[in-house]
């Protein structure tokens, strides 16, 4: 049987050209996967790309979901926004949840999920916390753990020990949204992993396991779940 076809839209940077780092390929074929990179466009075809795929996952990138979409206004400390890459990819998030298809978000991704269910971010953790969760390079290594919540899908995947995990962003998750459970928290609180209830696979992680997933098999089965659980919709 062919490889479970796991979709990753692209970003697009500032001189219109799509981009990704190759980490979230390359762990998703390492798990067994094929990688499909989707142009962010019209959120109107996210559909139809949806269509050709067994699985969605949601990467990060250097952008804050706009506050407005979460009924806040913006306020100085939030960074730059790309309403319409956040567009495109909340309304794959969309259709993938609609049609039972298992859904990974690694850190903005994790965020989009929240947003999507009517959650809410923290525009920015040194603020509004006073707390920092932006390591110094390299950001390939752990830097703090995540204790994981009994019962989770998140402890099915990688068990109950507290899981190291590294740490590159100024925003999270302050309210879930609905039908979201929390999963994941830091030692310092801020949450670290959500999970949609009643949803087969649809798993937020607020750090980057495709940047560790080499090198740590815990981290390596968070992609090996989305991608089976993708094998196991698709027959």
């Amino acid at each position: 049987m062919s490889r479970p076809r796991i979709a990753i839209p692209l970003d697009v940077n500032v001189s219109g050209r799509y981009e990704q780092p190759r980490a979230y390929a390359d762990a998703v074929a390492r798990a067994g996967g094929l990688p499909l990179p989707i142009p962010c466009g019209d959120p109107l075809l996210a559909t139809e790309y949806l269509a050709g795929c067994d699985g969605l996952l949601v990467a990060g990138g250097d952008f804050d979901i706009p506050p407005e979409r979460y009924g806040e206004a913006r306020r100085p400390a939030c960074g730059p926004s790309r309403p319409g890459r956040t567009a495109f990819e909340e309304a794959m998030v969309a259709g993938a949840l609609a049609g039972g298809m298992p859904v990974l978000g690694v850190c903005g991704g994790m965020q989009l999920l929240a947003v999507a269910r009517g959650g809410a971010l923290h525009q920015h953790l040194p603020e509004d916390l006073g707390v920092s969760h932006e390591q110094p390079p390299p950001k390939d290594v752990p830097s703090h753990v995540v204790e994981i919540g009994p019962g989770s899908l998140l402890e099915r995947l990688v068990g109950p020990e507290p899981l190291p995990v590294n740490s590159t962003h100024h925003q999270a998750v302050s309210r879930p949204g609905n039908g979201v459970a929390v999963s994941g928290w830091a030692p310092d609180g801020v949450v670290e992993a959500i999970e949609i209830e009643g949803a087969r696979f649809a798993l937020g992680v607020q750090w980057h396991p495709e940047a560790l997933a080499s090198r740590d098999p815990r981290q390596a089965a968070i992609l090996r779940g989305l991608v089976q659980a993708a094998g196991e919709r698709r027959r």
